[in-house]
């Protein structure tokens, strides 16, 4: 296939982009920091008409930024705005939009595990709002005009590569320096942090399955959730970190736990993370080392 994939130079999309490349794909980068503006519309216009598919990474992810309500519109801009030229101009070339969203959707539930077709998305916060009406925004297109559309909602991700503002990265970096490992709260919150090698196994598993029907929705997440408490102690202990574990204030509208359903992904795409922690752990923290 001929694939836009924007965000390119991101984390995520870094890695999927050498993986599809691996696979034959002629694999288009579009990305802010080239200087292409997923708000410049005709620019877009341009590139996806060109491609057979899209997949739309591109996002504002990082929630230590969302300080003040200036930042808040931005986000809102690259996250909900941007995504309505992508899913608009998808309708109108009638092309295959593979959107990425987030678990974080879900919010804090009551009843587990969250399962994608059934369990009603609870957000606890703006930025999981925002990806929440970028799926509705390529549902609706997909609903009025009949364009093809395949949801990815991506569990918290880790790995070589990974972002600075992520938990995992922040950890390591502070108990290889020997400085106090700062968690939230009483620890207690966790996340099914997935590594970064299963994830893209993920998104390209959609593309090998010629049978799969357009217009679902899949977990892309790990099955086993790790309290930050238990991250932090596993850190120090790969680590042989001399570091404490110290607790500050828990965050603002924190999601306290993540419990998955993953049997859909499994049955449709034979997909499912394979990466014990550890190991994902381990591998981080030789990256970060060097």
């Amino acid at each position: 296939m001929k694939i836009l994939l924007t965000g390119d130079k991101g984390f995520i999309a870094t890695k999927l982009k050498e993986r599809l490349t691996g696979l034959g794909h002629e694999v288009i980068g579009y990305d802010i920091i080239d200087g292409l503006n997923l708000l410049d519309l005709p620019t877009l216009e341009e590139y996806i008409q060109k491609v057979d598919t899209v997949y739309h990474v591109a996002a504002q992810a990082d929630l230590t930024q969302l300080t003040t309500v200036d930042k808040a519109k931005d986000c809102i801009s690259q996250n909900v705005l941007a995504t309505d030229n992508v899913a608009y101009l998808c309708a109108k070339y009638n092309k295959w939009l593979i959107y990425a969203s987030t678990v974080c959707v879900y919010g804090n539930q009551e009843i587990h595990p969250e399962i994608e077709d059934t369990t009603l998305p609870n957000p606890s916060e703006l930025y999981a709002c925002s990806k929440y009406a970028g799926e509705w925004i390529v549902k609706g297109y997909s609903k009025n005009f009949g364009n093809p559309y395949t949801i990815l909602r991506f569990a918290t991700i880790y790995g070589p590569g990974m972002r600075p503002a992520l938990g995992i990265h922040i950890f390591l970096s502070q108990a290889l320096k020997g400085e106090d490992i700062t968690v939230h709260g009483d620890g207690m919150q966790d996340r099914t942090q997935t590594y970064v090698d299963d994830l893209i196994d993920g998104c390209v598993a959609v593309l090998d399955v010629n049978s799969l029907p357009k217009g679902q929705t899949f977990n892309l997440t790990n099955s086993e959730s790790i309290s930050a408490k238990k991250m932090a102690e596993d850190i120090k202990f790969i680590t042989d970190s001399t570091s404490k574990i110290v607790y500050i204030p828990q965050r603002s509208n924190q999601t306290f736990h993540e419990d998955f359903d993953v049997s859909k992904a499994k049955e449709l795409l034979g997909w499912k993370a394979k990466t014990p922690f550890i190991d994902g752990l381990i591998e981080t923290m030789e990256w970060l080392k060097k």
